[in-house]
């Protein structure tokens, strides 16, 4: 089984709710002082810093929080606007030690310790602290169980932590399944294949199947999975099985075309490739195997019409402009044939620097 990667997920900064205030200035009353006197030094505020972080300003605003005066009555703020300030930098350590400080100094139903406490959970999360992520991501999730980004990212987490059951439960609930479904169990597995522990997913998808034989899109999962792991003819196996239980699924016709052509059954795998373009014309992957599938076959004309239809709808794939150079290339048109190469060199020579 592959090492397990940290899943990836859409993280949007959680921004303290209380209200942001322009920074206090000290003003003279008319005709106090001198006219000509120097204007008073302002120290800066916490209100300063949390106008500075709520414009994205992160720089400036540690800046401000350092040079603030500490003392009993400010300095939970600043370790928490601290803690925020490094979260959004994804300094991730730093967030921590200020977030732990924030959250021992507020109270418990306070919106400033409740951010700590998600904070904290997202900071170890991120840092991939699995086992010290989940207490914090915990509390969140009964405190709000509809946040479903605290419940991915809890989900997650418990993948990683072979709590599977766990996982399975904070998915059913974040779907709104009955978490010994067999829905339940085929979601587990989606996030657990995401994450890479692919002999997980599949003991999940064949529960899903004895629970539900008829269950859409578990049996295209295990064929995808075998074909991956070079178990070709089984994987073609459960394809046709999903595409039995479910046939308008536009993807099943795909990986099955694709899968045949790998046996180089090129002939047999122009149908599926057809019927996937049919259900979804909007998706560029069965124009370009279609595309090789024709190539192939010696149809260059429909080969090149499907490969440049493909790079309308995704310009920067290297597939497309490789194989419709060599569609031109075996048509006769050198110059032609000559700029997709080059294309596909220069796409080729992008995705490895990145």
């Amino acid at each position: 089984m592959k090492k397990p990667v940290l899943a990836a997920v859409l993280l949007l900064p959680y921004v303290l709710a209380v209200p942001l205030v322009a920074a206090t200035q000290n003003q003279r009353a008319p005709g106090q002082g001198q006219q000509g006197a120097a204007a008073e030094q302002v120290q800066p505020t916490t209100a300063k810093a949390e106008a500075e972080l709520s414009a994205g300003r992160v720089d400036e605003a540690l800046i401000t929080l350092k040079a603030i005066p500490r003392d009993k009555s400010n300095e939970s703020m600043i370790n928490h606007l601290l803690g925020l300030a490094h979260y959004e930098r994804s300094d991730y350590r730093a967030a921590t030690e200020f977030l732990a400080l924030s959250a021992a100094s507020s109270p418990d139903s306070s919106k400033q310790h409740r951010q700590a406490i998600r904070l904290l959970g997202m900071s170890h999360y991120l840092s991939g602290h699995v086992a010290e992520c989940i207490p914090y991501l915990e509390q969140v999730n009964g405190w709000d169980s509809r946040d479903v980004e605290i419940q991915y990212t809890l989900g997650n987490s418990y993948i990683q932590a072979h709590k599977l059951d766990r996982a399975r439960e904070v998915f059913a609930s974040m779907f709104s399944v009955a978490p010994k479904s067999a829905a339940a169990y085929l979601i587990n597995a989606q996030m657990m294949i995401r994450q890479q522990f692919e002999e997980l997913a599949e003991r999940e998808l064949q529960k899903a199947l004895e629970l539900d034989p008829k269950l859409p899109e578990a049996n295209f999962l295990l064929g995808e999975m075998a074909i991956y792991h070079a178990n070709v003819d089984l994987g073609i196996g459960l394809l046709e099985k999903e595409i039995a239980i479910n046939p308008a699924f536009a993807m099943a016709y795909y990986r099955l075309g694709e899968a045949l052509t790998r046996q180089l059954k090129w002939d047999k795998a122009i149908a599926p490739l057809q019927k996937s373009i049919w259900l979804n014309p909007f998706f560029s992957g069965p124009y370009i195997v279609l595309g090789k599938v024709y190539l192939k076959t010696g149809d260059l004309a429909n080969a090149e019409s499907m490969l440049r239809h493909a790079l309308k709808m995704d310009q920067n794939n290297f597939s497309g402009h490789y194989l419709l150079a060599q569609v031109l290339q075996q048509a006769g048109r050198p110059q032609d044939a000559k700029r997709e190469f080059e294309l596909a060199d220069q796409l080729q020579k992008s995705s490895s620097e990145r």
